[in-house]
This record gives C-alpha cells, structure tokens and sequence, in this order.
C-alpha cells in the first residue's frame, strides 16, 4: 500500500548511478515513503542504485525492510543495489545484524560504491 507521507529521501544522479540519500533518522513514520520512492525509481527505469545512509544515525525495523522490499525489486529488474554505510555505529551495527551487509553490496564510501556501479553499468 502506497504511503501518503512525503519522502525525506534525496535523490541525484552522478555518473549514470542513481544515488538515494537517506535521512538521519528512518523509522515507521517515514520508511515507507522512502521505500515508495526508490521502488518507483526502480520501476521508472533507474540504473544502478546507491542508497546512502552514511549520515544516517537510526534506522528501525521499518526501515531495513523498506531496504529489502528495494533489494527484491532490484534483483527482478536486475539492477544493482549497493549500500553505504557508516563505518561504525548503530545503523551499521543494525546493517551487519539484519544481513543487509551479506545480500548487498556495501562500502562505508559513496565514490567507491558510485566507482563500482558505474562499472557495472560498462560491463
């Protein structure tokens, strides 16, 4: 069911590589908008997707599931998904946890993860 929240997610595009900021805080009040947003990303035809939390300091239960509702719809459009993350604290803690970090790429630096997906897009 579509969120009728607006989504804090900000969204740009560097090298072809879609690149998907999070806010500081992901949680039941706004994953689902954020979750909306990427998912149409996705279906409109977005590359490579990046979705950086590096500046995000919580993400709850709503949010990971947002981000594997994301992975699922990448891996039918065979798009690449990649995750940068904090290199320490709760929301990488809460990534390494929940197996994020085994089913998606992940890299604790936006220009190596938008590095690698550009990549992929030349192979």
């Amino acid at each position: 069911m579509p969120s009728n929240t607006r989504s804090p997610l900000s969204v740009t595009v560097v090298s072809g590589v879609t690149v998907g900021t999070f806010p500081a805080e992901v949680d039941l009040s706004n994953a689902g908008a954020i979750r909306d947003q990427l998912l149409g990303l996705l279906d409109g035809g977005a590359g490579p997707l990046v979705l950086d939390l590096s500046a995000t300091g919580f993400c709850d239960c709503a949010g990971v599931g947002a981000i594997l509702r994301v992975r699922r719809r990448a891996l039918q459009r065979r798009t690449r998904l990649s995750l940068v993350l904090p290199a320490a604290g709760t929301v990488h803690r809460i990534a390494v946890m929940t197996g994020l970090t085994r089913h998606l790429n992940s890299t604790t630096s936006l220009a190596e993860a938008i590095a690698a997906s550009h990549d992929a897009l030349l192979r």
